[in-house]
């Protein structure tokens, strides 16, 4: 019989192999076969088949038998939606709320989508570490049509959601811009959806700078976005790309972990 060392560090090596298969397949764009899984992972192919096999056991992993490729099983779906239904958004968006904070010590929200009256309400706040900061309101129900908490959604959603939020539309609560034509309004979107993140000045709150990025489900409905908000007596136009694409970078990654493995937006932009 082995000795109880030899037989743990055994136990552990096939676990942390069968970790790091799933989230091959979990990452991969499409079913790999098991040679590419041996050469991803640098494991001999006898034992990623053999492995695979006692997933595909189990539902984890599914096999097509005509090509000889593997896919995440039905059973690993429903697991995984379960635990995110069982986590509240506000424990999975707080790592990357957190990450956002740290990297700009600058106040990050996490804001959901309230489809029902259209528009939109911060669930949770981390604020930075300056004085001068903003005390920021949970709960409160606010337009979708100024600010970046509005627009990071307002730009994702259907034409007919944003037809029907400007029709509810006046002016900008902070700064009291005159609300655009629809027309103007649209084009305003499709630079948000070019850049992968909306950028305000003082449209809710006067002095205050905004930029946020839209949040996707599995089901790729928007259902809130990430920002940032800032004084701008602080704000260095200089930085926005690099904010931006650090909201953006971050409300992907929260994305893909509800779940969502669609195109996201700014990253065809952001890689050419």
């Amino acid at each position: 019989m082995k000795p109880a060392k030899e037989q743990d560090a055994k136990a552990s090596g096939t676990v942390l192999r069968v970790v790091r298969i799933l989230r091959s397949l979990a990452e991969a764009t499409g079913p790999l076969a098991v040679k590419d899984l041996s050469a991803q992972l640098d494991l001999p192919a006898s034992t990623i088949h053999r492995l695979l096999h006692l997933l595909a056991s189990e539902g984890i992993v599914e096999k097509d038998e005509a090509k000889h490729v593997y896919q995440g099983g039905a059973e690993l779906v429903r697991l995984s939606s379960l635990l995110v239904a069982n986590r509240k958004l506000n424990d999975i968006a707080r790592p990357f709320m957190q990450e956002v904070v740290n990297r700009c010590n600058e106040a990050c929200m996490l804001v959901a989508y309230l489809p029902a009256t259209l528009q939109v309400s911060v669930l949770a706040a981390i604020n930075s570490s300056h004085p001068l900061r903003y005390d920021m309101q949970l709960y409160n129900a606010h337009t979708l049509l100024w600010g970046a908490t509005g627009r990071s959604v307002l730009a994702f959603l259907s034409a007919d959601e944003q037809a029907a939020a400007y029709k509810a539309g006046a002016a900008a609560p902070g700064s009291g811009r005159a609300l655009p034509s629809f027309k103007t309004l649209q084009q305003e979107l499709a630079q948000v959806r070019q850049r992968g993140y909306a950028l305000s000045y003082g449209e809710k709150i006067v002095g205050a700078v905004g930029m946020g990025s839209p949040i996707y489900k599995m089901d790729n409905r928007v259902i809130g976005s990430l920002c940032i908000t800032l004084p701008q007596v602080r704000f260095e136009p200089a930085n926005e790309k690099k904010l931006g694409e650090l909201v953006r970078q971050q409300a992907e990654r929260l994305s893909q972990a509800l779940g969502y493995q669609g195109a996201y937006p700014g990253q065809a932009q952001r890689t050419r």
